[in-house]
């Protein structure tokens, strides 16, 4: 895993600790060892597909951030419209927000 998104991961459960803005109930965030941020290629297609059918939306316009956890997609961000799919039988927040925060630091650079 990359050190900023190590660090952004870190910072996003210090958030949540302090700011109260975790839910109870929610399940527990995985381990930030388990996840990858990476750009999607023409073979993570059906996974998009799939994501986007479990969260009753249309695919991801390309090109797309991937969330894996544990080799498997679980969530995916447009850079062209910032639009999300994610699994919504896996807890996927923080992905998310790492997703976004990856995203502007692409835009930025």
């Amino acid at each position: 895993m990359q050190p900023l998104l190590t660090i952004a991961l870190a910072n996003l459960h210090h958030r949540e600790r302090t700011d109260g803005t975790r839910q109870h109930g929610h399940a527990p965030s995985l381990p930030a060892s388990s996840v990858t941020v990476r750009l999607a290629t023409n073979a993570d297609r059906r996974a998009l597909e799939r994501l986007a059918e479990l969260d009753q939306a249309d695919p991801p316009r390309a090109p797309v951030l991937l969330g894996v956890v544990m080799e498997r997609p679980v969530a995916a961000l447009s850079l062209r419209d910032s639009r999300v799919v994610a699994d919504p039988f896996t807890p996927t927040r923080d992905l998310v927000e790492l997703l976004r925060l990856r995203a502007r630091q692409m835009r930025a650079a």
